[in-house]
């Protein structure tokens, strides 16, 4: 899929060389996390925008992180005929101000990252909660089937196809039973709104806590 990317302000510039890349940055609460990201030239400064995948606490909707550096050697560039002039003042630099605050290339940044960021999320939910129950009929298959569909839907536009394509069972199939977990009052919501209910958010916290564990014994971590 090709995503339409939004235009960038004058004197924005994508740079290509990291277009986009991932980065470990450490654990939180033991789990491991990692950084898709992405980097522009915005006039005299470096600005690295960040979408951190795997968070304990779930997805994040959009980019999350933000770092933003004065590049001097654009500067002295653009500004090389004053380069020997002896009086500083004719350098005096600009800081954050407003202009280029409001050129900050953030929906370009969750365009261009979206697909890969989407993929990588729900990777991470399969490796943590797989495998599924082949057959769904008691309330802890209900509420292991809701929390991977939670987790789906808040990292991607169309979970129903992910559980296709992570199970092969049809969309008609995952319809019924998520359908049949609302009713049993297991899941609430669809989509991106889609939540557990608050009497059973612990038994879904012990569920995770529990594939994760041998998640990671399995892979030897």
């Amino acid at each position: 899929m090709t995503r339409k990317l939004p235009p960038l302000s004058a004197d924005v510039e994508l740079l290509r060389a990291s277009d986009p890349i991932t980065e470990q940055r450490g654990e939180v609460w033991g789990q491991p996390i990692t950084t898709l990201s992405v980097r522009y030239q915005v006039e005299a400064f470096i600005v690295k925008i960040g979408w951190t995948v795997g968070h304990p606490l779930g997805a994040f909707r959009e980019p999350n992180e933000m770092e933003i550096q004065f590049d001097p050697e654009w500067y002295a560039h653009r500004h090389s005929d004053q380069a020997g002039s002896d009086e500083r003042e004719s350098l005096a630099l600009s800081g954050l101000t407003t202009r280029i605050l409001r050129k900050l290339p953030v929906a370009h940044a969750q365009a261009l990252m979206r697909d890969q960021y989407e993929h990588l999320e729900v990777e991470d939910v399969k490796k943590d909660l797989s495998p599924l129950p082949s057959r769904v009929e008691r309330d802890e298959d209900y509420v292991h089937i809701a929390s991977a569909y939670v987790a789906l839907a808040a990292a991607s536009v169309e979970p129903i196809r992910r559980l296709h394509e992570w199970t092969g069972e049809s969309p008609d199939t995952w319809l019924a039973r998520l359908k049949r977990a609302r009713v049993k009052g297991i899941l609430v919501g669809t989509g991106n709104t889609a939540r557990m209910a608050a009497s059973f958010q612990e038994q879904s916290n012990q569920l995770w806590a529990k594939m994760r564990a041998r998640s990671e014994e399995t892979s030897g971590g």
